[in-house]
């Protein structure tokens, strides 16, 4: 069984994912915009960290990334079609008043993945561009459950009106 729990992070009030194998205790967070509050509920749960993985390369979805990726020692697995998002961190971070922040390296490209393993779940991949370029979701099919970052919200669904967006892109996707 997976079991899925949410952490609000940032300043936007993002949501980060935890991704726990009920099974096997080993997790996977989701979209860490900031690393500390994502960590304390790993500690919380008491499950292993094995992956970072995020949706999109939007700041409030990475910026904790790099500082999670030294304090945990894992990989981080990501959409490289939002490279030039993710790149742009420090830029992003200054314009919306911010401190510094690191661009993480990316290990692993999720686009040349159908499948996404935490300890014994899978996950499927799928590319939904329109809120960004490179947007992914992880659908486990077992549960029924997804995990939509920026597509869908409730009520609503992701802007288009960054750099990269568009509308037609994200009205196909969903």
């Amino acid at each position: 069984m997976l079991e899925i729990h949410e952490v609000i992070v940032t300043p936007y009030l993002q949501n980060a994912t935890i991704l726990v194998c009920s099974k096997t205790g080993r997790a996977a967070a989701c979209d860490v915009g900031d690393a500390g509050p994502v960590l304390d509920k790993i500690a919380e749960l008491g499950c292993e960290l094995e992956k970072i993985i995020a949706t999109h390369g939007h700041l409030d979805h990475i910026a904790g990334t790099e500082e999670m990726k030294r304090l945990t020692g894992c990989e981080f697995w990501f959409p490289r079609g939002d490279d030039f998002i993710r790149e742009s961190l420090p830029a992003q971070a200054e314009a919306y008043g911010w401190g510094p922040i690191e661009v993480p390296a990316v290990e692993h490209d999720v686009n040349k993945l159908d499948v996404l393993r935490v300890g014994d779940q899978e996950l499927q991949i799928r590319h939904c561009p329109g809120h960004t370029p490179g947007h992914v979701v992880y659908f486990h099919e077992h549960s029924s459950q997804l995990i939509a970052g920026d597509v869908i919200f409730a009520g609503s669904v992701g802007r288009t009106d960054f750099p990269g967006g568009s509308w037609e892109d994200l009205q196909d996707s969903i």
